[in-house]
């Protein structure tokens, strides 16, 4: 079974290639403009690369956004997902060095953040409107081999369901979200 790791693994170079309509597939809130972003690179970019790109963006769709409550306490969180707790932030550091931070108030998640080097990034704007994650926190997760992996354990030791729809093809996506594409796009209009 491939991991959430490996897909990123082969989206990475097409992303570096072009990172706004890749950014816009995976990123986008707007099925409308995820299909046109998927209709763009169809040509240039292979379509196993962009069934996996669809494939994660299911994946970031699904991952909660702040804030949001978990179905545990501080104290299980703490000890399930092996955080670190400092003053009101319960932190984690990865393999490759990206530390994720949450902080709580009883079983209310406020925020999640992540850092990587430079300045701290919060994981999903508030509210979400345009894209599932801040434009900093999508090029992390696809230049980092253990971000999303990180999130999405995190998730789970939250106890939230995650359990994001997985696509063999493009038709599948296009199938999936028909009838949803119609609606935005006479939204539109």
């Amino acid at each position: 079974m491939l991991t959430a790791t490996t897909g990123i693994q082969s989206i990475r170079p097409h992303y570096t290639e072009s990172p706004d309509l890749l950014g816009v597939l995976l990123n986008a809130t707007s099925l409308v403009e995820a299909n046109f972003a998927l209709e763009l690179l169809k040509d240039t970019v292979p379509e196993k690369v962009l069934v996996t790109a669809l494939n994660l963006r299911e994946v970031l769709r699904e991952l909660p956004s702040s804030p949001f409550e978990m179905s545990v306490a501080e104290d299980v969180l703490l000890r399930t997902a092996n955080l670190v707790k400092d003053r009101a932030v319960m932190a984690t550091t990865l393999p490759d060095g990206t530390e994720i931070a949450v902080t709580t108030a009883g079983n209310l998640v406020l925020d999640v953040i992540v850092r990587s080097g430079g300045a701290p990034s919060y994981w999903s704007p508030v509210p979400i409107t345009d894209n599932f994650l801040t434009p900093a926190v999508l090029e992390l997760v696809v230049e980092s081999d253990h971000l999303l992996d990180g999130m999405i354990e995190l998730a789970k030791a939250m106890g939230l369901v995650f359990n994001p729809p997985f696509y063999l093809s493009l038709e599948d996506w296009r199938m999936d979200h028909a009838a949803d594409m119609m609606q935005a796009l006479g939204d539109l209009f």
